[in-house]
Protein backbone atom coordinates (compact mmCIF):
# COMPACT_ATOMS: atom_id res chain seq x y z
CA UNK A 1 0.00 0.00 0.00
CA UNK A 2 1.27 3.66 -0.78
CA UNK A 3 1.13 5.78 2.12
CA UNK A 4 0.46 9.76 1.80
CA UNK A 5 1.15 12.38 3.86
CA UNK A 6 0.15 15.93 4.13
CA UNK A 7 0.89 19.44 5.63
CA UNK A 8 -2.58 20.40 6.94
CA UNK A 9 -2.92 23.80 7.98
CA UNK A 10 -5.50 24.84 11.10
CA UNK A 11 -7.96 25.33 8.10
CA UNK A 12 -8.30 21.57 7.64
CA UNK A 13 -9.12 20.78 11.12
CA UNK A 14 -10.85 21.13 14.03
CA UNK A 15 -8.91 21.52 17.60
CA UNK A 16 -10.67 20.71 21.02
CA UNK A 17 -9.69 20.72 24.19
CA UNK A 18 -6.97 18.30 25.85
CA UNK A 19 -5.16 18.14 22.19
CA UNK A 20 -8.44 16.35 20.48
CA UNK A 21 -8.44 17.20 16.76
CA UNK A 22 -10.75 16.34 13.75
CA UNK A 23 -9.53 16.46 10.59
CA UNK A 24 -12.18 18.02 7.80
CA UNK A 25 -12.99 17.67 3.84
CA UNK A 26 -11.63 19.97 1.91
CA UNK A 27 -13.39 23.07 1.58
CA UNK A 28 -12.95 25.02 -1.25
CA UNK A 29 -13.95 28.22 0.30
CA UNK A 30 -10.97 28.12 2.69
CA UNK A 31 -8.27 27.63 0.24
CA UNK A 32 -7.93 30.61 -0.40
CA UNK A 33 -8.84 34.67 -0.53
CA UNK A 34 -11.73 34.38 -3.35
CA UNK A 35 -15.19 34.39 -1.37
CA UNK A 36 -17.80 31.72 -2.68
CA UNK A 37 -20.87 31.50 -2.60
CA UNK A 38 -23.23 28.21 -3.15
CA UNK A 39 -21.89 27.42 -6.74
CA UNK A 40 -19.29 25.07 -6.85
CA UNK A 41 -15.76 26.16 -5.72
CA UNK A 42 -13.93 24.43 -8.93
CA UNK A 43 -14.97 22.14 -11.51
CA UNK A 44 -12.32 18.72 -11.85
CA UNK A 45 -10.48 17.82 -15.78
CA UNK A 46 -11.81 14.12 -16.22
CA UNK A 47 -9.11 11.03 -15.90
CA UNK A 48 -9.37 7.81 -17.75
CA UNK A 49 -8.23 4.69 -16.86
CA UNK A 50 -8.28 1.38 -19.18
CA UNK A 51 -8.21 -2.27 -18.40
CA UNK A 52 -8.20 -4.36 -21.38
CA UNK A 53 -8.26 -8.45 -21.75
CA UNK A 54 -7.11 -10.66 -24.34
CA UNK A 55 -9.76 -12.84 -25.97
CA UNK A 56 -13.71 -12.62 -24.76
CA UNK A 57 -15.79 -16.06 -25.37
CA UNK A 58 -18.06 -15.82 -22.23
CA UNK A 59 -21.59 -16.35 -23.47
CA UNK A 60 -23.51 -13.24 -23.67
CA UNK A 61 -25.70 -14.62 -20.90
CA UNK A 62 -23.16 -15.01 -18.66
CA UNK A 63 -21.02 -11.39 -19.47
CA UNK A 64 -24.20 -9.27 -19.14
CA UNK A 65 -26.92 -8.28 -16.91
CA UNK A 66 -30.31 -10.21 -17.79
CA UNK A 67 -31.51 -8.35 -20.45
CA UNK A 68 -35.08 -7.34 -19.30
CA UNK A 69 -33.62 -5.31 -16.79
CA UNK A 70 -33.46 -2.76 -19.99
CA UNK A 71 -36.86 -1.92 -19.30
CA UNK A 72 -36.98 1.09 -21.24
CA UNK A 73 -36.59 2.56 -24.94
CA UNK A 74 -35.34 4.74 -27.19
CA UNK A 75 -34.92 5.53 -30.73
CA UNK A 76 -31.86 5.71 -32.34
CA UNK A 77 -33.02 5.50 -35.77
CA UNK A 78 -36.48 5.28 -36.37
CA UNK A 79 -36.17 1.41 -36.84
CA UNK A 80 -33.46 0.63 -34.50
CA UNK A 81 -34.61 1.15 -30.90
CA UNK A 82 -32.02 0.69 -27.95
CA UNK A 83 -33.22 -0.82 -24.55
CA UNK A 84 -31.84 0.22 -21.32
CA UNK A 85 -32.69 0.32 -17.33
CA UNK A 86 -31.36 0.91 -14.39
CA UNK A 87 -28.67 -1.90 -12.99
CA UNK A 88 -29.84 -4.08 -10.46
CA UNK A 89 -28.39 -6.82 -8.71
CA UNK A 90 -29.59 -9.65 -6.49
CA UNK A 91 -28.20 -11.54 -3.58
CA UNK A 92 -26.97 -14.96 -4.06
CA UNK A 93 -24.69 -16.21 -1.15
CA UNK A 94 -23.28 -13.49 0.15
CA UNK A 95 -22.67 -11.94 -3.39
CA UNK A 96 -24.08 -8.97 -5.51
CA UNK A 97 -24.58 -10.36 -8.60
CA UNK A 98 -25.51 -8.63 -11.81
CA UNK A 99 -24.02 -11.74 -13.99
CA UNK A 100 -22.10 -14.27 -13.66
CA UNK A 101 -18.75 -12.48 -14.36
CA UNK A 102 -20.34 -8.87 -12.85
CA UNK A 103 -20.24 -10.31 -9.42
CA UNK A 104 -18.46 -9.58 -6.00
CA UNK A 105 -18.97 -9.76 -2.55
CA UNK A 106 -22.04 -7.33 -1.57
CA UNK A 107 -19.75 -5.31 1.02
CA UNK A 108 -17.43 -4.73 -2.43
CA UNK A 109 -20.28 -4.53 -5.13
CA UNK A 110 -22.45 -1.57 -2.78
CA UNK A 111 -25.62 -0.23 -4.55
CA UNK A 112 -23.64 2.98 -3.95
CA UNK A 113 -20.86 1.47 -6.23
CA UNK A 114 -23.34 -0.17 -8.61
CA UNK A 115 -24.93 3.15 -9.37
CA UNK A 116 -21.74 4.56 -10.35
CA UNK A 117 -21.32 1.68 -13.33
CA UNK A 118 -22.51 1.70 -16.68
CA UNK A 119 -23.14 -2.09 -18.75
CA UNK A 120 -22.81 -1.41 -22.56
CA UNK A 121 -24.15 -4.32 -24.75
CA UNK A 122 -24.01 -3.83 -28.90
CA UNK A 123 -20.28 -2.25 -29.89
CA UNK A 124 -19.35 -3.63 -32.92
CA UNK A 125 -16.03 -3.59 -34.98
CA UNK A 126 -17.47 -4.48 -38.69
CA UNK A 127 -15.00 -7.20 -40.22
CA UNK A 128 -13.08 -10.08 -39.02
CA UNK A 129 -9.98 -8.55 -36.85
CA UNK A 130 -9.40 -11.86 -35.08
CA UNK A 131 -6.19 -12.01 -32.84
CA UNK A 132 -5.24 -8.19 -32.08
CA UNK A 133 -4.36 -6.27 -29.11
CA UNK A 134 -5.35 -2.70 -30.97
CA UNK A 135 -9.02 -2.62 -30.89
CA UNK A 136 -9.19 -1.88 -27.14
CA UNK A 137 -8.04 2.17 -27.53
CA UNK A 138 -8.38 2.27 -31.03
CA UNK A 139 -5.37 1.30 -33.25
CA UNK A 140 -7.44 -1.49 -35.45
CA UNK A 141 -4.39 -1.59 -37.54
CA UNK A 142 -2.65 -4.06 -34.70
CA UNK A 143 -3.75 -7.21 -35.22
CA UNK A 144 -2.09 -10.25 -36.74
CA UNK A 145 -3.57 -10.13 -40.34
CA UNK A 146 -5.86 -13.51 -40.21
CA UNK A 147 -7.79 -12.67 -42.95
CA UNK A 148 -8.12 -10.75 -45.23
CA UNK A 149 -9.96 -8.02 -43.42
CA UNK A 150 -6.88 -7.52 -41.13
CA UNK A 151 -4.56 -7.40 -43.46
CA UNK A 152 -6.41 -4.74 -45.17
CA UNK A 153 -6.78 -2.45 -42.17
CA UNK A 154 -2.99 -2.66 -41.24
CA UNK A 155 -2.40 -0.12 -43.60
CA UNK A 156 -4.26 1.85 -41.84
CA UNK A 157 -2.51 2.30 -38.42
CA UNK A 158 -3.33 5.65 -35.47
CA UNK A 159 -2.47 6.10 -32.41
CA UNK A 160 -4.40 4.36 -29.62
CA UNK A 161 -6.91 7.33 -27.82
CA UNK A 162 -4.84 7.23 -24.60
CA UNK A 163 -1.96 8.81 -26.38
CA UNK A 164 -4.54 11.30 -28.54
CA UNK A 165 -5.02 12.86 -25.12
CA UNK A 166 -1.58 12.54 -23.97
CA UNK A 167 -0.50 14.90 -26.22
CA UNK A 168 -3.42 16.90 -26.70
CA UNK A 169 -3.26 20.51 -25.36
CA UNK A 170 -6.69 20.85 -24.91
CA UNK A 171 -6.51 17.53 -22.15
CA UNK A 172 -3.22 18.35 -20.89
CA UNK A 173 -3.70 22.58 -20.99
CA UNK A 174 -0.62 22.40 -18.38
CA UNK A 175 2.10 20.10 -18.00
CA UNK A 176 4.03 21.76 -15.21
CA UNK A 177 3.17 18.72 -12.42
CA UNK A 178 2.98 16.13 -14.95
CA UNK A 179 5.55 13.51 -15.64
CA UNK A 180 3.91 10.54 -16.76
CA UNK A 181 1.57 11.43 -19.24
CA UNK A 182 0.04 8.45 -19.69
CA UNK A 183 0.94 5.47 -17.44
CA UNK A 184 1.10 2.30 -19.80
CA UNK A 185 0.81 -0.74 -17.68
CA UNK A 186 2.32 -4.02 -19.08
CA UNK A 187 4.52 -4.65 -22.48
CA UNK A 188 1.57 -5.81 -24.49
CA UNK A 189 1.30 -3.59 -27.37
CA UNK A 190 -1.92 -1.66 -25.87
CA UNK A 191 -0.78 2.02 -26.98
CA UNK A 192 0.24 2.97 -29.82
CA UNK A 193 1.29 6.99 -30.72
CA UNK A 194 3.68 8.74 -33.59
CA UNK A 195 7.31 8.48 -33.66
CA UNK A 196 6.93 12.14 -33.06
CA UNK A 197 4.07 12.63 -30.63
CA UNK A 198 4.62 16.85 -30.07
CA UNK A 199 4.43 17.19 -34.05
CA UNK A 200 1.83 14.21 -34.60
CA UNK A 201 3.91 13.24 -37.20
CA UNK A 202 6.30 9.94 -37.78
CA UNK A 203 5.41 6.44 -37.95
CA UNK A 204 2.79 4.89 -35.45
CA UNK A 205 5.20 2.88 -32.76
CA UNK A 206 4.07 1.26 -29.90
CA UNK A 207 4.60 2.77 -26.41
CA UNK A 208 6.31 0.18 -24.49
CA UNK A 209 4.51 0.13 -21.04
CA UNK A 210 5.77 -0.79 -17.49
CA UNK A 211 5.62 -4.50 -15.95
CA UNK A 212 6.18 -3.18 -12.37
CA UNK A 213 4.70 -0.99 -10.43
CA UNK A 214 7.57 0.16 -8.03
CA UNK A 215 9.09 0.67 -11.77
CA UNK A 216 5.47 2.53 -12.53
CA UNK A 217 6.10 4.44 -9.33
CA UNK A 218 9.35 6.11 -9.77
CA UNK A 219 8.34 7.17 -13.48
CA UNK A 220 5.17 9.05 -12.02
CA UNK A 221 7.25 10.29 -8.71
CA UNK A 222 10.67 10.03 -9.42
CA UNK A 223 13.35 12.20 -7.68
CA UNK A 224 12.61 15.20 -7.95
CA UNK A 225 15.06 18.43 -8.71
CA UNK A 226 15.89 20.26 -5.70
CA UNK A 227 13.60 23.73 -5.45
CA UNK A 228 15.02 26.53 -7.06
CA UNK A 229 17.69 24.91 -8.78
CA UNK A 230 17.65 24.87 -13.06
CA UNK A 231 18.85 23.95 -16.15
CA UNK A 232 19.26 24.69 -19.55
CA UNK A 233 17.09 22.56 -21.85
CA UNK A 234 19.44 19.83 -23.50
CA UNK A 235 17.26 20.89 -27.06
CA UNK A 236 17.98 24.70 -26.47
CA UNK A 237 21.56 24.18 -25.67
CA UNK A 238 21.71 22.36 -29.06
CA UNK A 239 18.87 23.64 -31.07
CA UNK A 240 21.34 25.79 -33.30
CA UNK A 241 23.12 22.34 -33.81
CA UNK A 242 20.31 20.49 -34.79
CA UNK A 243 19.03 22.73 -37.02
CA UNK A 244 22.14 23.38 -39.34
CA UNK A 245 21.81 19.56 -39.76
CA UNK A 246 18.34 19.15 -40.28
CA UNK A 247 17.74 22.15 -42.60
CA UNK A 248 21.84 22.48 -43.88
CA UNK A 249 22.74 18.95 -44.76
CA UNK A 250 21.66 18.20 -48.47
CA UNK A 251 22.47 14.81 -48.37
CA UNK A 252 20.05 13.94 -45.53
CA UNK A 253 17.21 12.00 -46.46
CA UNK A 254 13.54 12.61 -46.06
CA UNK A 255 13.20 9.53 -43.76
CA UNK A 256 16.53 10.29 -41.96
CA UNK A 257 15.01 14.37 -41.24
CA UNK A 258 12.14 11.90 -39.51
CA UNK A 259 14.52 10.26 -37.41
CA UNK A 260 16.30 13.06 -36.34
CA UNK A 261 12.98 15.11 -35.49
CA UNK A 262 11.83 11.80 -33.57
CA UNK A 263 15.09 11.95 -31.37
CA UNK A 264 14.96 15.49 -30.80
CA UNK A 265 11.32 14.91 -29.94
CA UNK A 266 11.85 12.30 -27.29
CA UNK A 267 14.70 13.69 -25.68
CA UNK A 268 12.75 17.34 -25.24
CA UNK A 269 9.93 14.88 -23.52
CA UNK A 270 12.68 13.20 -21.24
CA UNK A 271 14.14 16.49 -20.28
CA UNK A 272 10.84 18.08 -19.40
CA UNK A 273 9.86 15.00 -17.36
CA UNK A 274 13.23 14.71 -15.40
CA UNK A 275 12.83 19.02 -14.78
CA UNK A 276 8.68 18.66 -13.56
CA UNK A 277 8.27 18.96 -9.94
CA UNK A 278 5.10 16.93 -9.24
CA UNK A 279 3.17 18.88 -6.46
CA UNK A 280 2.25 15.45 -4.49
CA UNK A 281 5.05 14.90 -2.03
CA UNK A 282 5.60 12.39 1.03
CA UNK A 283 4.82 9.56 -0.68
CA UNK A 284 6.07 6.53 0.30
CA UNK A 285 6.51 3.40 -2.24
CA UNK A 286 5.48 0.41 -1.59
CA UNK A 287 7.57 -2.69 -0.63
CA UNK A 288 5.80 -4.89 -2.74
CA UNK A 289 5.89 -4.90 -6.78
CA UNK A 290 3.91 -6.60 -9.19
CA UNK A 291 6.93 -8.02 -11.03
CA UNK A 292 6.78 -10.45 -7.42
CA UNK A 293 3.14 -11.35 -7.98
CA UNK A 294 3.37 -13.21 -11.31
CA UNK A 295 2.40 -16.92 -9.71
CA UNK A 296 -0.24 -18.69 -11.08
CA UNK A 297 -2.80 -18.70 -8.68
CA UNK A 298 -5.85 -16.00 -8.23
CA UNK A 299 -4.34 -14.46 -5.15
CA UNK A 300 -1.26 -13.53 -6.89
CA UNK A 301 -3.30 -12.15 -9.62
CA UNK A 302 -5.13 -10.22 -7.44
CA UNK A 303 -2.08 -8.92 -5.53
CA UNK A 304 -0.64 -7.99 -9.12
CA UNK A 305 -3.57 -5.97 -10.37
CA UNK A 306 -4.08 -4.41 -6.93
CA UNK A 307 -0.09 -2.87 -6.60
CA UNK A 308 -0.92 -1.18 -10.16
CA UNK A 309 -3.89 0.15 -8.73
CA UNK A 310 -2.51 1.51 -5.32
CA UNK A 311 0.11 3.88 -7.97
CA UNK A 312 -2.95 5.16 -10.20
CA UNK A 313 -4.81 5.74 -7.38
CA UNK A 314 -1.84 8.01 -5.58
CA UNK A 315 -1.34 9.81 -9.22
CA UNK A 316 -5.14 10.43 -10.06
CA UNK A 317 -5.33 12.07 -6.25
CA UNK A 318 -1.97 13.64 -6.56
CA UNK A 319 -2.71 15.02 -10.11
CA UNK A 320 0.59 13.58 -11.35
CA UNK A 321 -0.90 11.99 -14.21
CA UNK A 322 -4.45 11.66 -15.59
CA UNK A 323 -4.49 8.59 -17.63
CA UNK A 324 -3.69 5.16 -17.35
CA UNK A 325 -3.85 1.81 -19.46
CA UNK A 326 -3.40 -1.58 -18.04
CA UNK A 327 -3.02 -4.21 -20.16
CA UNK A 328 -3.68 -7.58 -18.16
CA UNK A 329 -3.56 -10.14 -21.40
CA UNK A 330 -5.12 -13.28 -20.89
CA UNK A 331 -6.88 -14.43 -18.01
CA UNK A 332 -5.13 -17.80 -17.09
CA UNK A 333 -3.51 -16.98 -14.05
CA UNK A 334 -6.55 -16.02 -12.13
CA UNK A 335 -7.84 -19.57 -13.29
CA UNK A 336 -4.36 -20.89 -11.96
CA UNK A 337 -4.50 -23.03 -15.37
CA UNK A 338 -1.36 -24.30 -16.55
CA UNK A 339 -2.10 -25.55 -20.25
CA UNK A 340 -2.41 -24.18 -23.40
CA UNK A 341 -5.09 -21.10 -22.47
CA UNK A 342 -5.30 -20.06 -25.99
CA UNK A 343 -6.12 -23.22 -27.93
CA UNK A 344 -7.66 -25.01 -25.00
CA UNK A 345 -9.82 -22.47 -22.95
CA UNK A 346 -10.32 -19.66 -25.31
CA UNK A 347 -10.99 -21.53 -28.37
CA UNK A 348 -13.56 -24.00 -26.83
CA UNK A 349 -15.69 -21.12 -25.56
CA UNK A 350 -18.32 -23.30 -26.51
CA UNK A 351 -17.46 -26.30 -24.95
CA UNK A 352 -18.88 -25.96 -20.78
CA UNK A 353 -15.53 -26.95 -18.91
CA UNK A 354 -13.80 -24.07 -21.29
CA UNK A 355 -16.94 -21.61 -20.66
CA UNK A 356 -17.24 -21.49 -17.00
CA UNK A 357 -13.34 -21.18 -17.07
CA UNK A 358 -13.79 -18.19 -18.65
CA UNK A 359 -16.50 -17.16 -16.88
CA UNK A 360 -14.55 -17.61 -13.44
CA UNK A 361 -11.15 -15.80 -14.90
CA UNK A 362 -13.50 -12.99 -15.47
CA UNK A 363 -15.23 -12.58 -12.59
CA UNK A 364 -11.90 -12.38 -10.71
CA UNK A 365 -10.63 -9.61 -12.81
CA UNK A 366 -14.08 -7.71 -12.28
CA UNK A 367 -13.95 -7.92 -8.41
CA UNK A 368 -9.66 -7.50 -8.24
CA UNK A 369 -9.13 -5.10 -10.77
CA UNK A 370 -11.61 -3.03 -11.96
CA UNK A 371 -13.88 -2.86 -8.95
CA UNK A 372 -10.89 -2.75 -6.53
CA UNK A 373 -9.79 0.53 -8.44
CA UNK A 374 -13.55 1.89 -8.38
CA UNK A 375 -13.72 1.39 -4.33
CA UNK A 376 -9.82 2.96 -4.14
CA UNK A 377 -10.74 6.01 -5.94
CA UNK A 378 -14.72 6.78 -4.44
CA UNK A 379 -13.12 8.82 -2.04
CA UNK A 380 -14.11 12.35 -1.31
CA UNK A 381 -12.47 14.98 -4.05
CA UNK A 382 -14.53 17.54 -2.82
CA UNK A 383 -17.74 17.82 -1.12
CA UNK A 384 -19.84 15.65 -2.38
CA UNK A 385 -18.12 14.57 -5.42
CA UNK A 386 -15.31 11.42 -5.53
CA UNK A 387 -12.40 11.27 -7.10
CA UNK A 388 -14.30 8.23 -9.11
CA UNK A 389 -16.81 10.39 -10.29
CA UNK A 390 -14.53 12.59 -11.50
CA UNK A 391 -13.14 9.59 -13.44
CA UNK A 392 -13.63 7.20 -16.49
CA UNK A 393 -12.89 3.41 -15.93
CA UNK A 394 -13.14 0.91 -18.72
CA UNK A 395 -12.80 -2.63 -19.19
CA UNK A 396 -12.87 -4.00 -22.77
CA UNK A 397 -12.00 -7.53 -24.34
CA UNK A 398 -10.46 -8.40 -27.12
CA UNK A 399 -13.41 -9.51 -28.73
CA UNK A 400 -17.03 -11.04 -28.18
CA UNK A 401 -19.40 -14.04 -26.97
CA UNK A 402 -17.80 -15.57 -30.44
CA UNK A 403 -13.81 -15.97 -29.45
CA UNK A 404 -12.40 -13.48 -32.56
CA UNK A 405 -15.64 -12.38 -33.22
CA UNK A 406 -16.19 -8.69 -33.27
CA UNK A 407 -19.83 -8.28 -32.18
CA UNK A 408 -21.08 -6.95 -29.02
CA UNK A 409 -17.42 -6.02 -27.43
CA UNK A 410 -18.38 -6.19 -23.51
CA UNK A 411 -17.30 -2.43 -22.13
CA UNK A 412 -18.00 -2.36 -18.31
CA UNK A 413 -17.02 1.14 -16.97
CA UNK A 414 -17.47 2.80 -13.05
CA UNK A 415 -17.41 6.81 -13.07
CA UNK A 416 -19.28 9.46 -14.61
CA UNK A 417 -16.26 11.78 -16.16
CA UNK A 418 -16.73 14.40 -13.96
CA UNK A 419 -20.36 14.28 -15.27
CA UNK A 420 -20.72 13.58 -18.68
CA UNK A 421 -21.95 9.82 -18.52
CA UNK A 422 -25.10 9.31 -16.57
CA UNK A 423 -24.71 5.94 -14.73
CA UNK A 424 -26.08 3.14 -13.09
CA UNK A 425 -27.50 1.64 -16.16
CA UNK A 426 -27.71 -1.20 -18.47
CA UNK A 427 -27.90 -0.17 -21.88
CA UNK A 428 -28.78 -2.56 -25.17
CA UNK A 429 -27.50 -0.31 -28.37
CA UNK A 430 -28.42 -4.00 -30.68
CA UNK A 431 -31.00 -3.67 -32.83
CA UNK A 432 -33.31 -6.85 -33.07
CA UNK A 433 -36.36 -5.89 -35.72
CA UNK A 434 -33.72 -6.93 -38.80
CA UNK A 435 -32.97 -9.96 -39.69
CA UNK A 436 -29.39 -8.78 -41.17
CA UNK A 437 -28.71 -8.20 -37.88
CA UNK A 438 -29.04 -11.05 -36.35
CA UNK A 439 -25.85 -14.33 -35.99
CA UNK A 440 -25.98 -17.19 -34.71
CA UNK A 441 -22.42 -18.25 -33.68
CA UNK A 442 -22.93 -21.49 -32.78
CA UNK A 443 -23.61 -21.47 -28.75
CA UNK A 444 -24.52 -19.15 -26.03
CA UNK A 445 -27.60 -17.72 -28.30
CA UNK A 446 -27.77 -15.38 -31.38
CA UNK A 447 -26.19 -12.56 -31.53
CA UNK A 448 -27.22 -8.88 -32.88
CA UNK A 449 -25.43 -5.73 -34.35
CA UNK A 450 -25.91 -2.72 -33.11
CA UNK A 451 -23.56 0.66 -33.51
CA UNK A 452 -19.77 0.86 -34.39
CA UNK A 453 -17.15 0.51 -31.60
CA UNK A 454 -15.58 3.80 -32.90
CA UNK A 455 -18.42 5.95 -31.70
CA UNK A 456 -17.90 4.78 -28.07
CA UNK A 457 -14.38 5.93 -28.81
CA UNK A 458 -14.98 9.30 -29.80
CA UNK A 459 -17.47 9.31 -27.26
CA UNK A 460 -14.96 8.76 -24.81
CA UNK A 461 -12.91 11.31 -26.42
CA UNK A 462 -15.69 13.83 -26.04
CA UNK A 463 -16.20 12.87 -22.39
CA UNK A 464 -12.26 13.91 -21.92
CA UNK A 465 -12.76 17.16 -23.56
CA UNK A 466 -11.85 16.66 -27.20
CA UNK A 467 -14.15 18.01 -29.66
CA UNK A 468 -14.30 15.76 -32.96
CA UNK A 469 -12.10 18.13 -34.68
CA UNK A 470 -9.06 17.32 -33.15
CA UNK A 471 -9.66 13.48 -33.87
CA UNK A 472 -11.16 12.58 -36.84
CA UNK A 473 -9.16 11.10 -39.81
CA UNK A 474 -9.58 10.26 -43.57
CA UNK A 475 -12.77 12.56 -43.70
CA UNK A 476 -14.54 10.02 -41.74
CA UNK A 477 -16.70 9.94 -38.43
CA UNK A 478 -15.45 8.39 -35.32
CA UNK A 479 -12.16 6.91 -34.11
CA UNK A 480 -11.15 3.89 -35.96
CA UNK A 481 -11.15 2.43 -39.60
CA UNK A 482 -14.18 3.20 -41.05
CA UNK A 483 -13.74 -0.01 -43.06
CA UNK A 484 -16.41 -2.75 -44.02
CA UNK A 485 -15.91 -6.72 -44.15
CA UNK A 486 -14.18 -8.27 -47.31
CA UNK A 487 -14.86 -11.12 -46.42
CA UNK A 488 -17.06 -13.92 -48.02
CA UNK A 489 -17.83 -15.65 -45.05
CA UNK A 490 -19.19 -12.51 -42.91
CA UNK A 491 -22.44 -11.19 -44.81
CA UNK A 492 -23.59 -10.67 -41.40
CA UNK A 493 -21.45 -7.00 -40.76
CA UNK A 494 -22.58 -5.94 -44.51
CA UNK A 495 -26.62 -6.84 -44.00
CA UNK A 496 -26.59 -4.47 -41.21
CA UNK A 497 -23.68 -1.98 -41.92
CA UNK A 498 -24.19 -1.64 -45.36
CA UNK A 499 -21.03 0.13 -46.35
CA UNK A 500 -18.68 2.77 -44.68
CA UNK A 501 -20.95 5.93 -46.32
CA UNK A 502 -24.26 4.29 -44.06
CA UNK A 503 -26.00 5.88 -41.00
CA UNK A 504 -23.95 4.32 -38.33
CA UNK A 505 -20.46 5.70 -39.63
CA UNK A 506 -22.14 9.14 -40.46
CA UNK A 507 -22.53 9.38 -37.25
CA UNK A 508 -19.69 7.93 -35.55
CA UNK A 509 -18.62 11.15 -34.09
CA UNK A 510 -22.02 11.91 -32.31
CA UNK A 511 -21.86 11.02 -28.69
CA UNK A 512 -23.75 8.28 -27.74
CA UNK A 513 -27.26 8.58 -26.34
CA UNK A 514 -28.99 7.14 -22.99
CA UNK A 515 -25.66 7.57 -21.39
CA UNK A 516 -24.08 11.27 -21.70
CA UNK A 517 -25.69 14.09 -19.74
Amino acid sequence: MIRRTFDITRRQVLLGAGGASLALPILPSLLGKTAFGAEPAFTRAPRLFWLTTDHGGAFESNMFPARSMADKTAALFPDHMASYGTLQATATAGDSVLSEVLRAPAAKLTPALIAKMNVLWGFDVPFYISHNTGLHLGNYARNDGNGGDGLAVQSSPRPTIDQILAFSSTFYPDTTNIRERAMVMSTRPISWNYSDPAAKAGTIESVRGVEGSRELFDRVFGTQMAQGTSRPPIVDRVLESYQRLRNGNQRLSTADKQRLDDHMARIAELQRKLTTNVSCTNLQKATEDSRDSRGNSAAEAAKYCQLFNDVVVAAFTCGASRIGVFGLGDTSHFAAYGGDWHQEIAHQWQLPTPQQTLVDSYQKVFEFSLLDLASKLDIEEVPGTTYLDNSLLAWTQECGMETHGSISIPVVTFGGAAGYFKTGQLVDFRRFNNPGSAFDPGAGGMQYMGLLYSQWLATVLQAMGLPPAEFERWGHKGYGVPFITLEGWTPRFAQHYADTSSRYFTGASDRLPIITA
